[in-house]
């Protein structure tokens, strides 16, 4: 992941993969991801560190936008990578 985003990742002991950064505008945002989805987005995205790299490069194509559309727009994006119509969803809140 690119550390000049100031970007954290963790597993948390709640079943997911939880993300910290700074977009380049400023904004603080944290993922929350369920590991059944990151461990189905990994190989089809190369490996972890790229689908970690993808989700956040995701979240700052749309970052001047509200929570809520950028939630709605990597969750998108993720369906059609993981050809999936329905999955676990992607949380994006403010850190």
């Amino acid at each position: 992941m690119d550390k000049s985003n100031n970007e954290l990742a963790y597993a948390s002991p709640h079943r997911d993969i939880t993300m910290d950064f700074t977009t380049a505008s400023g904004k603080h945002l944290r993922i929350r991801v369920p590991l059944t989805l990151f461990d189905d987005l990994s190989p089809k995205i190369g490996n972890g560190y790229k689908a970690g790299c993808w989700i956040a490069a995701r979240c700052n194509e749309v970052e001047r936008l509200s929570l809520e559309t950028i939630e709605q727009y990597v969750n998108m994006m993720a369906r059609q990578i993981c050809q999936q119509v329905t999955m676990p969803r992607i949380e994006v809140q403010a850190a």
